[in-house]
């Protein structure tokens, strides 16, 4: 199975959800829901983040974090293996609770902060388990309208969007949320590559970070993300710069390293599998693993040629 791409910088901000191991029940009791915000405040005050809204629901649960310190995955890990331990032992069962790994959605904070705060503190009205918001003790919606206090959640950036005096941004965040019941507002219809949440200025950030991953087989969100360029038009490309014809430059034996060099660049501005890269070189998807490999280990190790690939891709993908 491909491994997600996880993208972690400083200051990102993420809707995280897991959901039970075949759609079952990852919450059985109250007292479970108890020990998973317990976990949380533990996790929060270890690693450092900053929790925007949270919604606990009987399969799954929705949190809105953002990461000071990059650290997004070790903070899932430690969050959904701590929780697992306690049902698997409290309950005496054993093997997974959730559905593989966590969903991790980076996103655009400034965009997107209020209308996530408000869709995930709407679960449980739109699941029918409660009318009113309020009536739901397991969200933190609570927090944002001035009912008691919740020590986990971070509620100060999400008022500020209403008013700077907090009982004026309460007022005006129940209505905003309240606006939304009934509605069929789905933000992650506009999720780009399962994974980015945000407008143009976002995501060119994002592109430039991923920009310093290299392409591989088992990430194929980067290929997806970072847009493809026809294999015919790299090949041209190469042709160009190096000063051969397509058979010269496809053919095996003559001129191997920009031979590979074109083979390698094919994959990675393309996107394409191996196998349909293959055909334009005549050989088989496993050796075009072998030559990405090769020419990988040799960006590594040889600044010379490290520059000759950039410079050849930056011609090729501007």
């Amino acid at each position: 199975m491909a491994r997600q791409l996880r993208i972690e910088y400083e200051g990102a901000f993420y809707h995280v959800t897991s959901r039970g191991n075949q759609r079952g029940k990852v919450f059985f009791q109250s007292k479970d829901m108890e020990k998973f915000l317990e976990i949380l405040g533990r996790t929060k005050e270890r690693y450092g983040y900053n929790l925007h809204a949270y919604t606990l629901m009987d399969n799954h649960y929705h949190l809105l974090l953002e990461t000071p310190k990059a650290n997004i995955s070790q903070i899932m890990q430690n969050i959904n293996t701590s929780y697992t331990v306690y049902i698997n032992k409290k309950y005496r069962r054993s093997g997974h609770l959730f559905q593989g790994r966590f969903k991790g959605i980076i996103v655009d904070k400034d965009e997107y902060l209020i209308t996530l705060s408000r869709y995930i503190h709407l679960n449980p009205v739109r699941a029918k388990i409660v009318q009113k918001l309020e009536d739901y003790k397991w969200t933190s919606y609570k927090a944002f309208i001035g009912i008691g206090k919740n020590a986990l959640v971070d509620t100060t950036d999400t008022l500020s969007y209403f008013s700077e005096e907090k009982r004026k941004a309460s007022k005006a965040y129940k209505g905003f949320v309240e606006s939304g019941i009934g509605g069929k507002e789905e933000p992650f219809n506009e999720v780009e590559v399962g994974m980015i949440l945000g407008g143009k200025t976002f995501k060119a950030k994002i592109l430039k970070l991923l920009d310093k991953t290299e392409a591989h087989e088992e990430l194929p969100q980067i290929n997806k993300f970072r847009g493809k360029i026809p294999i015919d038009e790299v090949i041209e490309a190469c042709c160009s710069y190096y000063g051969k014809d397509q058979k010269e430059l496809v053919k095996r034996g003559k001129g191997k390293s920009e031979r590979q060099i074109a083979i390698y660049l094919s994959k990675v501005l393309s996107g394409k599998k191996n196998s349909e890269v293959g055909k334009y070189f005549g050989i088989k998807g496993p050796a075009v693993s072998g030559v990405i490999k090769t020419i990988e280990d040799m960006i590594e190790k040889e600044g010379r040629f490290k520059q000759e690939v950039g410079k050849l891709k930056g011609l090729i993908d501007k």
